[in-house]
């Protein structure tokens, strides 16, 4: 039995952290497994897997892809597989396009916020809304900018300000997306397992299972962070006969869903997990 986290985020996708910091933080919380499963890039994963290393704790090779509809985690693939590579390079592209239309509300809005900024503070990485939101902050044009017109608004206040759904910039028309069908695909033939990331989030009808099920999905992810919510998949997972895995979605400090340790999140058996997968142990 081991306790596992197998879903987190760096500065290389939207999190707050290095791929060090969260990684070190897990391991002082106690959780014996690890992965870094940042959104469409796996550039975090090197320094990840070193700082796993250098304390002992196992370490995953992960990755969350940006599908139409739903956000799918792979597990346990060839990193360096270039088909794959490719693949996450595309996908940080298109999610790159939606950023920029976020951007140029934000700019239509008065907001002095310009992809250079953007790329000035996050130079590598998967760009989303809460980048944007990061660079508000560090950008001294654009925080005395929130500041003039919003006082002393929280981080999260700002969110809900500008980023979130129905806000200035929270939703855009998206351009080219990526179907959960290719991205199960690439995340198999890179030699992983494909799980449906917080599905409570996503899925609306149970019937959408069948069709992932047809389409290849291994298998879904509990969030002990949420709690009941989790409850209708744990059994769809097990009547199925699907693989579950445990995550705490983890940002950083600024949202709440904090590292998982030892809290309900023991995987029995994870050779069972990995089975068929390139990093079979």
């Amino acid at each position: 039995m081991k306790f596992v986290d197998l879903h987190n985020h760096s500065i290389y996708s939207d999190g707050s952290d290095t791929p060090e910091t969260v990684t070190r933080a897990a391991v002082l919380k106690g959780t014996q497994v690890f992965a870094l499963s940042d959104h469409d890039t796996i550039a975090g994963c090197e320094a990840s897997r070193r700082e796993a290393e250098r304390w002992g704790m196992l370490w995953i090779p992960a990755v969350e892809v940006s599908t139409t509809k739903y956000h799918i985690l792979g597990y346990g693939f060839d990193p360096a597989n270039e088909e794959f590579t490719a693949f996450l390079k595309h996908s940080q592209h298109l999610q790159e396009e939606t950023c920029i239309k976020r951007l140029d509300l934000l700019q239509q809005h008065g907001v002095p916020i310009t992809f250079e900024k953007l790329r000035t503070a996050f130079p590598e990485s998967r760009l989303g809304k809460y980048n944007l939101l990061m660079t508000l902050l560090l950008d001294p044009e654009c925080r005395a900018y929130a500041r003039q017109h919003h006082g002393e608004a929280s981080p999260d206040e700002l969110m809900g300000i500008y980023l979130r759904k129905g806000s200035i910039a929270g939703t855009v028309k998206k351009g080219e997306t990526i179907s959960s069908k290719e991205a199960i695909y690439q995340i198999h033939q890179a030699g992983g397992i494909a799980i449906l990331a917080h599905p409570f989030k996503q899925v609306t009808d149970m019937h959408e299972l069948d069709v992932l099920l047809e389409k290849g999905i291994d298998g879904l992810e509990i969030q002990p962070n949420y709690g009941a919510k989790n409850n209708p998949f744990r059994a769809y997972a097990e009547a199925h006969g699907m693989k579950m895995t445990y995550g705490s979605d983890f940002h950083g400090p600024s949202i709440n869903r904090p590292l998982l340790g030892r809290e309900h999140n023991n995987l029995i058996n994870l050779d069972a997990l990995l089975a068929g997968t390139r990093w079979m142990r």
